[in-house]
Parts: C-alpha cells; structure tokens; sequence
C-alpha cells in the first residue's frame, strides 16, 4: 500500500489495521470503517492491488462522519461515490 494513502490517513487521525473480516460467501469485505474509533480495517483476505483502493474508500466514509461531506440518503449511492473517490485520490497520488 501506498505510504500516501497511509499518511492521509494519519492526517485525519485515521488507524489503519489489517485482520481477517470473515467469510462472506459470494461477496467480499474489503474493508471496514469504524467511527468511534476512528479506524479503517482492511481484509487480509483481499489482494495487494486492491489494498489501496479499499483504504481511500473508507476515508470517504470518514469524511462523512466527521462532515466533510453530505451523507447521501441512499445506500447504493454512498457507496458509489466512495468508489469515486478512491479511484479520483489513486491517480492524485500515484
């Protein structure tokens, strides 16, 4: 993973652990952000290509708890403007 991801993260007070979120059949936890803490845990199940994108993702969701951002009424389309902004923050900071 990116030190610059990490970094940016640290900048928000954001911890960053890995540990194994389980089996979820079909689908795959990447991550989870946790607000009261506040930490982004990253499957140690997923690929190293993916690590990066799953940290910025979450960090969305850690803008919006602390109001940096509008929640979004809808599920779905949080979801895909976390995806967004991982995939706009990848190519800022590559």
């Amino acid at each position: 993973m990116s030190d610059k991801a990490i970094a940016l993260c640290t900048q928000y007070g954001v911890h960053v652990r890995f540990a194994d979120l389980g089996d979820w059949g079909k689908a795959e936890l990447r991550a989870e952000y946790d607000p009261r803490v506040p930490e982004i845990c990253i499957n140690r199940r997923l690929s190293a290509d993916l690590v990066e994108f799953a940290v910025l993702h979450e960090l969305y969701h850690h803008r919006e708890a602390i109001g940096e951002i509008a929640v979004l009424r809808d599920r779905a389309a949080r979801e895909d403007a976390a995806d967004a902004y991982a995939a706009q923050l990848l190519e800022v900071l590559a």
